[in-house]
């Protein structure tokens, strides 16, 4: 099963080329993924530390898949299996299936720069997605923290 996100486009000339444009590609969710968005806030207080090296050690050791980060709308991704149930156990979280699209940006963007809004904290490879109990213990870990 290919479950890197380029899977869940027709095209990967499209990603290419938005890439090319961008630095972002505009992807459906629900096809080869799902994703979980996640406060920042959220994510560092699971992680105790907003440092980004830290933050990135903590998502490397609890999340095992891909991991993108928003700095404009201060939200973080986590890509799970597509057809995931919702893992909505935050009232700040928000389940992406189908019927939504996910800014990817290119894969060599993981580290934030002033020229790209987004960054992957954990970037994708083609066969690891995030294990939705990890998304569930990364939220109680927040909320138990808090």
């Amino acid at each position: 099963m290919n479950t890197h996100p380029l899977a869940a486009v027709l095209s990967a000339y499209e990603v290419q080329e938005q890439w090319l444009r961008r630095s972002i590609a505009l992807v459906p969710c629900g096809h080869a993924f799902d994703a979980v968005r996640m406060p920042t806030d959220l994510v560092h207080t699971a992680a105790r530390t907003r440092e980004p090296e830290q933050v990135r050690i903590y998502l490397t050791h609890t999340l095992h898949g891909p991991v993108l980060t928003d700095r404009t709308t201060h939200h973080h991704y986590a890509l799970v299996p597509p057809n995931t149930p919702p893992i909505e156990s935050h009232p700040n979280t928000r389940h992406l299936g189908t019927n939504a699209y996910l800014g990817l940006p290119r894969p060599d963007l993981t580290h934030p720069t002033t020229h790209h809004r987004c960054h992957w904290i954990i970037p994708p490879d083609r066969h690891t997605l995030c294990p939705p109990q990890a998304i569930t213990a990364l939220l109680h870990q927040a909320t138990t923290t808090q």
